[in-house]
């Protein structure tokens, strides 16, 4: 599992944007790529997502596809083994 902070970096973020930026985590979210998506409450335009992937590679091509990826956020990945979860 991974666990992928992203801070959007542009100064210029409009609707248009943040309307594809969240198209893309649904999609993944429906997928079940993506099993936690939420806005961090200490930081604006910043969020958190929980991944589920065979490896770093797959996050990184998941990753690739955000409308702010590469020069609009910044995308910090920690990737984590859960020995206790809910997640089947």
């Amino acid at each position: 599992m991974f666990i992928i902070d992203i801070k959007l970096t542009e100064t210029n973020i409009t609707e248009e944007a943040i309307s594809a930026h969240r198209a893309w985590f649904k999609k993944y979210f429906d997928a079940g790529k993506f099993v936690l998506v939420g806005p961090r409450v200490d930081l604006d335009h910043a969020g958190i997502i929980v991944a589920k992937a065979k490896n770093r590679q797959e996050i990184d091509e998941l990753i690739s596809q955000d409308v702010f990826y590469p020069n609009g956020a910044t995308y910090d990945v920690m990737e984590f083994k859960a020995n206790l979860n809910t997640f089947a």
